[in-house]
Protein backbone atom coordinates (compact mmCIF):
# COMPACT_ATOMS: atom_id res chain seq x y z
CA UNK A 1 0.00 0.00 0.00
CA UNK A 2 1.48 3.37 -1.19
CA UNK A 3 0.92 6.57 1.23
CA UNK A 4 0.37 10.15 0.66
CA UNK A 5 1.28 12.62 -0.94
CA UNK A 6 1.46 11.30 -4.88
CA UNK A 7 4.43 11.75 -6.86
CA UNK A 8 4.14 14.63 -9.18
CA UNK A 9 2.28 16.96 -6.85
CA UNK A 10 3.63 20.39 -6.37
CA UNK A 11 4.28 21.50 -2.92
CA UNK A 12 1.82 23.36 -1.76
CA UNK A 13 2.64 27.31 -0.70
CA UNK A 14 3.29 28.10 3.25
CA UNK A 15 0.19 29.94 4.45
CA UNK A 16 0.41 32.96 5.75
CA UNK A 17 1.16 34.07 9.51
CA UNK A 18 -2.15 35.64 9.94
CA UNK A 19 -4.02 32.45 8.25
CA UNK A 20 -2.24 30.73 10.74
CA UNK A 21 -2.87 32.91 13.96
CA UNK A 22 -6.51 33.03 12.86
CA UNK A 23 -6.38 29.02 12.68
CA UNK A 24 -5.06 28.67 15.65
CA UNK A 25 -7.50 30.65 17.75
CA UNK A 26 -10.34 28.55 15.86
CA UNK A 27 -8.75 25.34 16.37
CA UNK A 28 -8.03 26.23 20.37
CA UNK A 29 -11.64 26.94 20.93
CA UNK A 30 -12.72 23.88 19.42
CA UNK A 31 -10.72 22.23 21.58
CA UNK A 32 -11.64 23.21 25.12
CA UNK A 33 -14.09 19.77 25.87
CA UNK A 34 -11.41 18.09 24.38
CA UNK A 35 -7.93 18.73 25.91
CA UNK A 36 -7.14 21.03 28.61
CA UNK A 37 -4.21 23.02 26.90
CA UNK A 38 -0.96 24.30 28.80
CA UNK A 39 0.64 25.72 26.01
CA UNK A 40 0.65 26.16 22.45
CA UNK A 41 3.30 26.11 19.50
CA UNK A 42 3.41 27.50 15.76
CA UNK A 43 6.04 26.08 13.50
CA UNK A 44 6.28 26.25 9.93
CA UNK A 45 2.21 26.44 9.18
CA UNK A 46 1.58 23.29 12.02
CA UNK A 47 0.04 24.09 15.05
CA UNK A 48 1.01 22.12 18.35
CA UNK A 49 -1.53 22.27 21.64
CA UNK A 50 0.18 20.54 24.49
CA UNK A 51 -1.81 19.69 27.50
CA UNK A 52 -4.48 17.22 29.19
CA UNK A 53 -7.06 15.05 26.97
CA UNK A 54 -10.56 15.27 28.62
CA UNK A 55 -11.79 12.14 26.07
CA UNK A 56 -9.94 8.82 25.45
CA UNK A 57 -7.50 9.47 22.69
CA UNK A 58 -9.58 7.08 19.86
CA UNK A 59 -12.72 9.57 21.09
CA UNK A 60 -10.25 12.55 20.50
CA UNK A 61 -9.13 12.13 16.73
CA UNK A 62 -13.05 11.18 15.97
CA UNK A 63 -13.98 14.44 17.35
CA UNK A 64 -11.28 16.48 16.21
CA UNK A 65 -10.88 14.81 12.83
CA UNK A 66 -14.05 16.07 11.44
CA UNK A 67 -13.70 19.72 13.30
CA UNK A 68 -10.60 20.44 11.93
CA UNK A 69 -11.29 19.08 8.59
CA UNK A 70 -13.56 22.29 8.68
CA UNK A 71 -10.69 24.63 8.88
CA UNK A 72 -8.53 22.45 6.37
CA UNK A 73 -6.48 20.79 9.44
CA UNK A 74 -5.77 16.74 10.75
CA UNK A 75 -5.29 16.22 14.10
CA UNK A 76 -2.60 14.02 15.00
CA UNK A 77 -2.40 12.91 18.62
CA UNK A 78 1.31 11.57 19.92
CA UNK A 79 1.93 10.96 23.69
CA UNK A 80 4.47 13.86 25.69
CA UNK A 81 5.54 13.17 28.92
CA UNK A 82 2.60 13.61 31.56
CA UNK A 83 0.34 14.48 28.84
CA UNK A 84 -0.09 14.94 24.84
CA UNK A 85 0.37 16.76 21.71
CA UNK A 86 -2.51 17.73 19.89
CA UNK A 87 -0.93 18.40 16.34
CA UNK A 88 -2.85 20.28 13.64
CA UNK A 89 -1.20 19.48 10.08
CA UNK A 90 -2.52 21.44 7.01
CA UNK A 91 -5.11 18.78 5.72
CA UNK A 92 -3.48 15.59 4.55
CA UNK A 93 -5.45 14.38 2.02
CA UNK A 94 -5.39 14.46 -1.81
CA UNK A 95 -8.20 14.56 -3.50
CA UNK A 96 -8.22 12.95 -7.18
CA UNK A 97 -10.98 11.60 -9.62
CA UNK A 98 -10.99 8.26 -9.26
CA UNK A 99 -10.15 6.19 -13.14
CA UNK A 100 -11.87 3.15 -12.60
CA UNK A 101 -11.13 2.24 -16.15
CA UNK A 102 -7.46 1.91 -15.57
CA UNK A 103 -8.19 -0.48 -12.45
CA UNK A 104 -10.73 -2.35 -14.83
CA UNK A 105 -7.88 -2.86 -17.83
CA UNK A 106 -5.43 -4.13 -15.04
CA UNK A 107 -7.50 -6.59 -13.37
CA UNK A 108 -8.28 -8.12 -16.97
CA UNK A 109 -4.59 -8.28 -18.52
CA UNK A 110 -3.57 -9.82 -14.79
CA UNK A 111 -6.19 -12.39 -15.60
CA UNK A 112 -5.01 -13.49 -19.20
CA UNK A 113 -1.59 -13.46 -17.49
CA UNK A 114 -2.62 -15.48 -14.81
CA UNK A 115 -4.47 -17.77 -17.16
CA UNK A 116 -1.69 -18.18 -19.38
CA UNK A 117 0.96 -18.81 -16.36
CA UNK A 118 -1.57 -21.64 -15.05
CA UNK A 119 -1.49 -23.65 -18.50
CA UNK A 120 2.47 -24.11 -16.98
CA UNK A 121 1.34 -25.09 -13.38
CA UNK A 122 -2.36 -27.47 -14.53
CA UNK A 123 -2.78 -30.37 -12.49
CA UNK A 124 -6.24 -30.92 -12.87
CA UNK A 125 -7.42 -34.17 -15.06
CA UNK A 126 -10.59 -32.17 -16.11
CA UNK A 127 -8.65 -29.34 -17.47
CA UNK A 128 -5.62 -30.75 -18.85
CA UNK A 129 -7.31 -32.24 -21.47
CA UNK A 130 -7.59 -28.68 -22.74
CA UNK A 131 -3.78 -28.43 -23.10
CA UNK A 132 -4.15 -30.88 -26.30
CA UNK A 133 -6.64 -28.41 -27.68
CA UNK A 134 -5.30 -26.05 -30.71
CA UNK A 135 -6.31 -22.51 -30.44
CA UNK A 136 -7.10 -20.18 -27.45
CA UNK A 137 -9.20 -22.72 -25.96
CA UNK A 138 -6.13 -24.55 -24.95
CA UNK A 139 -6.23 -21.91 -21.86
CA UNK A 140 -8.93 -23.27 -19.99
CA UNK A 141 -6.12 -25.76 -18.70
CA UNK A 142 -5.02 -22.54 -16.68
CA UNK A 143 -8.73 -21.75 -15.19
CA UNK A 144 -7.82 -23.85 -12.03
CA UNK A 145 -4.29 -21.63 -11.11
CA UNK A 146 -5.75 -18.61 -12.17
CA UNK A 147 -9.20 -18.81 -10.52
CA UNK A 148 -7.03 -19.60 -7.14
CA UNK A 149 -4.66 -16.90 -7.28
CA UNK A 150 -7.01 -13.97 -8.13
CA UNK A 151 -9.44 -15.42 -5.42
CA UNK A 152 -6.57 -15.06 -3.02
CA UNK A 153 -5.41 -11.70 -4.47
CA UNK A 154 -8.63 -10.04 -4.76
CA UNK A 155 -9.80 -10.52 -1.18
CA UNK A 156 -6.73 -9.88 -0.17
CA UNK A 157 -6.33 -6.12 -1.22
CA UNK A 158 -10.49 -5.66 -0.68
CA UNK A 159 -9.82 -7.02 2.84
CA UNK A 160 -7.40 -3.37 2.71
CA UNK A 161 -9.92 -1.50 1.01
CA UNK A 162 -12.75 -2.09 3.18
CA UNK A 163 -11.16 -2.24 6.33
CA UNK A 164 -9.63 1.68 5.06
CA UNK A 165 -13.04 2.81 4.14
CA UNK A 166 -14.16 1.46 7.63
CA UNK A 167 -11.99 3.56 9.07
CA UNK A 168 -13.18 6.75 6.69
CA UNK A 169 -9.68 7.12 5.24
CA UNK A 170 -9.37 7.68 1.17
CA UNK A 171 -7.94 5.03 -0.79
CA UNK A 172 -8.06 4.25 -4.38
CA UNK A 173 -9.48 0.88 -5.68
CA UNK A 174 -6.86 -1.85 -5.90
CA UNK A 175 -4.07 -2.07 -9.03
CA UNK A 176 -3.54 -5.82 -10.14
CA UNK A 177 0.16 -6.14 -11.83
CA UNK A 178 0.40 -8.45 -14.61
CA UNK A 179 3.01 -10.30 -15.46
CA UNK A 180 3.47 -12.58 -18.67
CA UNK A 181 6.29 -15.16 -16.80
CA UNK A 182 6.38 -17.09 -13.89
CA UNK A 183 2.95 -17.00 -11.69
CA UNK A 184 1.47 -14.34 -14.06
CA UNK A 185 1.58 -11.63 -11.76
CA UNK A 186 3.55 -9.38 -8.88
CA UNK A 187 0.48 -9.11 -7.23
CA UNK A 188 -1.63 -5.49 -6.21
CA UNK A 189 -1.21 -1.94 -4.78
CA UNK A 190 -3.74 0.39 -3.58
CA UNK A 191 -2.94 3.96 -2.65
CA UNK A 192 -3.57 5.28 0.85
CA UNK A 193 -4.80 9.29 -0.07
CA UNK A 194 -5.01 10.19 3.71
CA UNK A 195 -3.56 9.37 6.80
CA UNK A 196 -4.28 6.42 9.00
CA UNK A 197 -6.80 8.12 12.19
CA UNK A 198 -4.05 6.35 14.31
CA UNK A 199 -1.89 3.66 14.80
CA UNK A 200 -4.21 0.93 15.44
CA UNK A 201 -6.25 1.85 12.38
CA UNK A 202 -3.12 1.30 10.55
CA UNK A 203 -2.48 -1.30 11.99
CA UNK A 204 -6.05 -3.31 11.41
CA UNK A 205 -5.38 -2.16 7.38
CA UNK A 206 -2.38 -4.02 7.30
CA UNK A 207 -3.71 -7.09 8.99
CA UNK A 208 -7.19 -7.30 7.17
CA UNK A 209 -5.58 -8.10 3.69
CA UNK A 210 -3.71 -11.01 5.07
CA UNK A 211 -6.38 -12.31 7.44
CA UNK A 212 -9.19 -12.23 4.35
CA UNK A 213 -6.27 -13.89 1.81
CA UNK A 214 -5.85 -16.84 4.62
CA UNK A 215 -9.14 -17.34 4.72
CA UNK A 216 -9.37 -18.36 1.30
CA UNK A 217 -6.13 -19.66 1.04
CA UNK A 218 -6.71 -22.30 3.35
CA UNK A 219 -9.92 -24.06 2.01
CA UNK A 220 -8.31 -23.22 -1.50
CA UNK A 221 -5.19 -25.57 -0.12
CA UNK A 222 -7.35 -28.71 1.11
CA UNK A 223 -9.46 -28.75 -1.99
CA UNK A 224 -6.32 -28.59 -3.77
CA UNK A 225 -4.93 -31.31 -1.76
CA UNK A 226 -8.38 -33.23 -1.82
CA UNK A 227 -7.60 -33.65 -5.55
CA UNK A 228 -4.20 -34.42 -5.34
CA UNK A 229 -2.44 -37.92 -5.10
CA UNK A 230 0.57 -39.52 -3.93
CA UNK A 231 2.88 -41.10 -6.56
CA UNK A 232 6.79 -42.19 -6.87
CA UNK A 233 9.14 -39.62 -7.43
CA UNK A 234 9.84 -39.41 -11.10
CA UNK A 235 13.24 -40.66 -12.41
CA UNK A 236 13.45 -37.67 -15.01
CA UNK A 237 13.32 -33.75 -13.97
CA UNK A 238 10.64 -32.00 -11.80
CA UNK A 239 9.65 -28.73 -9.78
CA UNK A 240 8.65 -28.74 -6.26
CA UNK A 241 6.59 -25.85 -5.15
CA UNK A 242 8.20 -25.39 -1.84
CA UNK A 243 6.88 -26.78 1.44
CA UNK A 244 6.03 -24.84 4.76
CA UNK A 245 4.39 -25.74 8.22
CA UNK A 246 0.82 -25.33 6.77
CA UNK A 247 1.43 -27.10 3.91
CA UNK A 248 3.30 -29.85 5.51
CA UNK A 249 0.30 -30.03 8.74
CA UNK A 250 -2.72 -29.99 5.95
CA UNK A 251 -0.83 -32.58 3.86
CA UNK A 252 -0.52 -34.85 6.79
CA UNK A 253 -3.27 -34.15 7.97
CA UNK A 254 -5.10 -35.52 4.73
CA UNK A 255 -2.54 -38.33 4.04
CA UNK A 256 -0.89 -39.18 6.67
CA UNK A 257 3.17 -39.38 6.43
CA UNK A 258 4.63 -39.43 3.16
CA UNK A 259 5.94 -42.59 2.35
CA UNK A 260 10.02 -42.42 1.71
CA UNK A 261 10.68 -41.80 -2.35
CA UNK A 262 7.14 -40.47 -2.78
CA UNK A 263 5.84 -37.07 -3.50
CA UNK A 264 2.27 -35.32 -3.73
CA UNK A 265 0.95 -34.76 -7.27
Amino acid sequence: MRFWPFRGHAPAEPPRVEDVLVSEELLRKNLEDVLVVRERQIRGGIIAFRGDLLRSPSQAVDVLRERFRAFGYTPFIRADGDGVVVQAWPLAEVVVRPRVAVNVVLFLLTCASTLIAGTWYSGSPTFDAFRAVPGPASLLSGVPFSCTLLAILVVHEFGHYFTARHYKASVSLPYFIPLPIGFGTLGAIIRMRSPARDRNSLFDIAAAGPLAGLAVAVPAMLLGLAWSLVAPVPRGGYAVFGDSLLTRFLTELRFGPMPEGSMLF
